[in-house]
Formats: C-alpha cells, sequence, structure tokens
C-alpha cells in the first residue's frame, strides 16, 4: 500500500485544481497529478485562452496596426503566438505556485488505478479514501477516408503553427468551428466550414441568431456548406483535397493548405485502467450521479471526461466546487445545469443564460419572448455600433426570467449579469426595479423587462 492521501486528484484543469485547493484549504491532504506536468489543462493550452488571445490580435488586425507596424499576417501571427506563450507560461506557473502554497503534493505524471484505493504515477503508489477524476477530452477526428486524414490539424496542434496556411477547410460548425473561422478571417487566412446539420450552431444558439452570423461570415469571405458530411480527405503533394457531398446532392472536392477538424471531443479516460476500480463508463465517458459520483462510492468525476453533459471550462470549474463540497460534507449539493451561461466569441460575441426558446416550450412551459433592439439604444449611438439585440425567454405564469440571449459586440462583458438574473431565479419586475446606470448596454436588462410587462399578454 502506497502513501495515503485523503484525496486523490486526477487532473490539473478547471475540473481538477480548484478542488484540490478548496479540500486543503479545509484541512485534507491532497494529492494533485496532472499527465502532462504543466497545470491548467485544455482550456489554457489548447482552448479558451489561446483563442482568445488569437481573437483579440485578429480584432487588432483587422486594422493591421497593432501585431507588427504594417499590414505582414505573418509578423501578426508571430507577434500573438509570442503573447500567448508569455500568458500561457506565467498562468500555469502561477497556479503551480497556488498549488504549492496551499500544501498540495503536485506530481506531474499520468496517474491509473491499480485498485478501488489506490493509484500509481510514474511507478509510484498512492493510496486513497476519496478521488476525483477530472483528465479532460481531446479532440475527436471522425474515421474519414483518404490519405490525409492522419495529417489533418485539431485545436491542440493549431497554436502551435510555425506560420498561418493560405487556405484552410475546417470540418464542423460548431462554436470552435465558428470563432476560429472568423478569427483566421482576419488573418487572412482563406478559411472554408463544412458542415453536416441544417445550420452552423445548430442546437446552440438562438435560430434567428445563427442566420445572421452565418450571412456576416458569408459576407466576410467565408465558404459555408451546411447539410455536407466530409467523405474522403486526400493528401495532394503538399495541400489537401476534401470530398464531400452538399444537401443538393452535388459532389464536392476542394483543395486547401490545411484541413482542421472540430467536430467534438473524446473524454481522456483510456490511461486511467478504470476497470481495475470498477468505475463505469458509458460512450466513451464516466458515469456520474446528480452528486458527480462515478460507480465507485467516493470517486467523482468532474468537467469534459463525464458522460454527457455541457462541456466548458467553467462548468468544469462549478463541477470542481460541487465534487469538493460533496466529499468534505457527504453528497448534499446536486447538479443544475438549467442556468448555466456560456459566451461564443465570434466576431460579434454572442452570450445566453438559461434556457433557449425552444428548450423552455420542450420543458413545458407556456413561454412569452421580447426582444430589445440596440439600435435604439444609446450608447450603441455613441460608439457608432448599433447592431444588437438581447432576448428574453419567460414564464408567462411567475414571470420569471428563463433565459437570457445576447448577439452584440460586448455580449461577453453582460452575460455576467444574465447569469445572475437567471441564476436567482428573477422576475421581469425585479430585473425592471433594478437601477441600471445611463448610458450603458446594460441598461437594455431594464428597459426590455419594463417593455415585456407592458404587454397585454403578460399583465394579470
Amino acid at each position: 500500500m502506497g502513501e495515503k492521501f485523503d484525496v486523490v486528484v486526477i487532473g490539473g484543469g478547471p475540473g481538477g485544481t480548484p478542488a484540490a485547493m478548496q479540500l486543503a484549504a479545509q484541512g485534507k491532504r491532497v494529492l494533485l497529478a496532472e499527465a502532462s506536468g504543466k497545470l491548467g489543462g485544455a482550456c489554457l493550452f489548447v482552448g479558451c485562452i489561446p483563442s482568445k488571445i488569437i481573437k483579440h490580435g485578429a480584432d487588432k488586425s483587422s486594422l493591421r496596426k497593432s501585431y507588427g507596424s504594417n499590414s505582414d499576417a505573418t509578423l501578426a501571427w508571430r507577434e500573438i503566438r509570442a503573447h500567448m506563450e508569455k500568458i500561457l507560461g506565467g498562468r500555469s506557473r502561477a497556479a503551480l505556485a497556488g498549488v504549492e502554497q496551499a500544501g498540495i503534493r503536485f506530481v506531474p505524471g499520468a496517474a491509473r488505478f491499480v485498485s478501488s484505493s489506490e493509484i500509481e504515477i510514474n511507478q509510484t503508489r498512492y493510496s486513497f479514501d476519496k478521488a476525483i477524476l477530472a483528465t479532460g477530452a481531446r479532440s475527436f477526428v471522425p474515421p474519414f477516408k483518404g490519405s490525409g486524414t492522419k495529417d489533418v490539424l485539431t485545436s491542440e496542434v493549431l497554436f502551435d503553427l510555425p506560420a498561418l496556411p493560405a487556405s484552410l477547410l475546417i470540418v464542423g460548425g460548431g462554436p470552435i468551428g465558428v470563432e476560429l473561422a472568423q478569427m483566421l478571417t482576419s488573418l487572412n487566412v482563406k478559411c472554408t466550414v463544412v458542415e453536416m446539420m441544417d445550420s452552423l450552431l445548430s442546437g446552440v444558439v438562438e435560430p434567428e441568431f445563427a442566420q445572421i452570423i452565418t450571412q456576416e461570415m458569408k459576407d466576410s469571405g467565408i465558404q459555408i456548406f451546411t447539410k455536407s458530411k466530409v467523405e474522403v480527405i486526400d493528401r495532394l503533394g503538399s495541400r489537401f483535397q476534401t470530398q464531400f457531398q452538399d444537401q443538393s446532392g452535388v459532389e464536392h472536392k476542394l483543395e486547401s493548405d490545411q484541413v482542421l477538424v472540430v467536430t467534438g471531443k473524446v473524454a481522456n479516460v483510456e490511461s486511467l485502467n478504470l476497470d481495475a476500480a470498477g468505475i463505469k463508463v458509458e460512450r466513451g465517458g464516466i458515469v456520474v450521479n446528480e452528486y458527480l459520483e462515478t460507480s465507485l462510492p467516493g470517486v467523482y468525476a468532474t468537467g469534459d471526461v463525464i458522460q454527457g453533459g455541457p462541456k466548458f471550462a467553467h462548468v468544469a470549474t462549478y463541477e470542481s466546487h460541487i465534487a469538493a463540497e460533496n466529499i468534505a460534507r457527504g453528497n448534499q449539493v446536486q447538479t443544475d445545469f438549467s442556468k448555466n451561461a456560456w459566451v461564443l466569441f465570434s466576431s460579434r460575441e454572442i452570450a445566453a443564460a438559461g434556457m433557449t426558446e425552444a428548450q423552455a416550450i420542450k420543458a413545458g412551459f407556456d413561454v412569452a419572448t421580447g426582444v430589445y433592439n440596440y439600435k435604439i439604444d444609446a450608447t450603441s449611438q455613441i460608439n457608432e455600433d448599433p447592431f444588437g439585440f438581447l432576448k428574453y425567454v419567460v414564464d408567462k405564469k411567475t414571470k420569471k426570467i428563463l433565459g437570457i440571449h445576447l448577439f452584440l459586440n460586448g455580449a461577453a462583458s453582460l452575460s455576467g449579469e444574465a447569469s445572475v438574473i437567471v441564476a436567482q431565479q428573477m422576475t421581469l419586475t425585479d430585473v425592471a426595479r433594478a437601477i441600471h446606470p445611463h448610458p450603458t448596454l446594460t441598461e437594455a436588462f431594464s428597459m426590455l423587462a419594463f417593455k415585456m410587462l407592458a404587454d397585454p399578454a403578460l399583465r394579470g
């Protein structure tokens, strides 16, 4: 039997490190293992943070003045990467310093179960009372036919490219595909997006928002194919040829310098040797209950390694704290994803909290909706950026706001208020009575509430 710990946390990203810190603060003896040897997880190194650094650089490079003294996109990319390396390294080192200061034993290396109460890292065994599995996920590449499949890019390697390709075909029109297509287009990459669903961002954003962003992408020169399934990816010398059939049945063979596949994620479970602990896996992910506990009592899972559930870094952090709480106090806190908030960092941001209109109707609510158009907004007019929408999804009976959807420059900064409104189950009256400063983009929250309260359909 190896050295004993109260809690072993496997995974040093947003699903693991917050729990380790919380439990250590409560006096638990904690071991934190991370296969990569660096704290931060996919969010820091290949996801949220690097992509937003690219967006920041791409936004500036739209004017071609900031990252470098001229309009050279190659120079811009080098400057962006240098900025990225500085931020990623600094944040990872700060996380490690915090872990060490908290008295947590950090062990770099891949952990695997050898029994239901013992793990092994680098041929050294450690025993535990409780454990949290937070090993995250990696990009899923479908089994395409063709000689080029093994050479496609994923988000794990895209940010390490020394230079950007002149042209890029993106397989997948979900949030990651849309964000990257717009960012890279701003850096002079000719992008094409191929999506198998009926529309981009299908089931992710309100349909009217998806239509607008699709048109904006087309207007910027991005070629878009929906209802199109990629079948073959071949190499043509140093280039790629991607074959797919569009919604009209027309066969396409498009050439590009690179192909990026963003069709989803697969949980990192293979190296954990879960069978040795009797931990159940379904459809590639770890099965948990409403307390985030796995099939092995006392062992919890958080973040993208879980089967199902929303896949966001901030959700992983939320789950991390719940798992820590349930370890410390017994299973008392259940997950509730109905109030989840998120942001799509497209060229014009989309943010949401709570339910979509379709989700609320499906859940059985008698729904009313209202929309505020930012073209009448004072701040939008001052900023010479009058495009934008705020949408409420409201329960007619209680007037509680079930969902909030934003589509405008600055939506990310407004998402915090949206999150609180939905999480606290506030009504239209609650929001209307909150005094918002003028002129600001946030005053739209109260203005839309007043507008909906004046609607005869909601009176009584």
